[in-house]
């Protein structure tokens, strides 16, 4: 099985069945066997488009679901926790059709810089909405995997740790973690051990420089990390991701805050990410 996986913001302003195609036959031609499709506008998603370009490249689509205030199914607000439930719902119909095996990201509460450190009941209220989201994941064979992100895009998991707790809180065996370099470079204290902490349940290991830009440029050492996992015997998916504001469309690069113009194409990162799966056996 080819375990590489790519996201098409690599290539795209924003999501687009046209560029979908485009990022799909890049990611082939770079030896990727998956492509993460952003399910960010709804309307924007033709599943059964995508299930036929992906098939004729051999790709397999991956999908993340992102949240927003009044959608956060960590909410302590019934009404609010709801909407973020129908709206992972929606994006799971979405992900089943187009062949999706997984729906991933920040699947727990509101993406974004938080006002306050999560409220009692809030971790308690996710736990409940992703199990009953995982239970109907399950009817259709799919994982949910939780990516553990910064204190800047969540309040409720940075870290490894946390995301194993809140895994164990919804107690269903199709749910994962997804671990993100550039996340980790934030809030852990040893990279190392939060991949030891997290492996009984990583699904998705993501690569991701410390400025979100060209992979062979920044501070992090990946090959440390792929030894680590090698030795362990991972057997998840490992996946690339980088921002650019010479690529992403300024929506796009506002949610990441992507500033600077770290790279022209997207066919460099994706270069740098085979030729780093190369060296390390992944």
């Amino acid at each position: 099985m080819n375990r590489r996986s790519i996201h098409s913001y690599t290539w795209l302003p924003r999501w687009s069945s046209e560029g979908g195609e485009r990022a799909a036959a890049r990611a082939a031609a770079h030896g990727y066997g998956h492509l993460v499709i952003p399910l960010r506008d709804p309307e924007t998603i033709d599943p059964a488009r995508i299930a036929r370009f992906c098939a004729a490249e051999g790709v397999v689509p991956l999908t993340t679901s992102p949240l927003g205030p009044d959608t956060d199914i960590s909410s302590t607000d019934a009404e609010v926790a709801a909407r973020g439930l129908a709206r992972h719902r929606v994006a799971l119909a979405l992900a089943r059709d187009m062949g999706a095996p997984r729906m991933g990201g920040i699947l727990y509460g509101a993406f974004g810089k938080a006002a306050q450190a999560p409220v009692a009941g809030q971790f308690e209220a996710s736990a409940e909405g992703l199990a009953r989201l995982a239970d109907e994941a399950a009817a259709s064979g799919m994982l949910l995997t939780l990516e553990v992100v910064n204190r800047y895009e969540s309040n409720l998991v940075n870290t490894a740790a946390e995301g194993v707790r809140l895994v164990e809180a919804i107690g269903r065996p199709n749910v994962g973690l997804h671990l993100d370099t550039f996340h980790m470079n934030i809030e852990e204290d040893d990279m190392l051990a939060a991949l030891g902490t997290a492996l009984p349940h990583l699904a998705y290991f993501e690569i991701d420089q410390n400025h979100r830009g060209r992979l062979s440029a920044g501070t992090i050492r990946f090959e440390p990390l792929f030894a680590w996992l090698k030795d362990a015997g991972y057997a998840g998916l490992v996946g690339v991701e980088a921002f650019s504001s010479a690529v992403s469309h300024p929506d796009v690069a506002a949610g990441v805050a992507s500033w600077r113009p770290l790279f022209a194409d997207g066919c460099e990162v994706a270069e740098e990410g085979r030729a780093l799966f190369d060296r390390c056996g992944f």
